[in-house]
């Protein structure tokens, strides 16, 4: 069963409570999810959602991975799936997915459906996939390394590296994962 829009909803309103200056960033989110449009499934278009997992180490350095479809550093993460019971469950398979490292191996950050960050990003068209241009609504929840882990970089990364978080600054993610770790 896919996840419930109602309770992406009570995600996105708990995120706006805490913090309210992003709801015009977060506008296309809250208009589709007020239209009750259903985004769960990546076939979904002109808008679907994704979830991640900010993992810090031991250190508090963010884990990321470089991403062979977009080309850039990111937090390990990816498309919801139907047997997807809640977003923090797509971040912890994604989790596993891109790196091998599982859902015992980390301890959530903050509370249980609360992100440490939600974006809407713009996806380019991929051909190869018959997928046109869209939008990502990002769910990026944090979690910590509950001891040494290793590494195992799925077939969608390159590469991974651990970066210190006064060098991550992206909508003060590097400053709200401070505050939790």
């Amino acid at each position: 069963m896919a996840i419930q829009l109602e309770k992406i909803s009570g995600v996105v309103g708990g995120y706006l409570m805490q913090y309210p200056d992003e709801s015009q960033a977060l506008a296309p989110l809250v208009e589709a999810v007020g239209r009750g449009f259903d985004f769960t499934s990546r076939r979904r278009y002109p808008a679907h959602i994704t979830a991640g997992a900010a993992l810090l180490d031991s250190s508090g350095r963010l884990l990321q991975i470089h991403h062979r479809a977009l080309g850039q550093w990111l937090p390990p993460g990816g498309h919801s799936e139907p047997d997807d019971k809640s977003l923090v469950a797509t971040a912890l398979r994604e989790l596993e997915e891109e790196t091998g490292i599982g859902v015992g191996d980390v301890e959530q950050l903050g509370g249980e459906e609360m992100p440490v960050r939600i974006g809407v990003y713009p996806i380019p068209a991929d051909e190869l996939r018959g997928e046109p241009a869209h939008r990502h609504f990002d769910f990026l929840f944090g979690f910590r390394a509950a001891g040494p882990v290793e590494v195992r970089i799925g077939h969608e990364a390159f590469a991974y590296r651990w970066r210190a978080l006064n060098e991550v600054d992206e909508r003060e993610l590097g400053r709200r994962l401070m505050v939790l770790r």
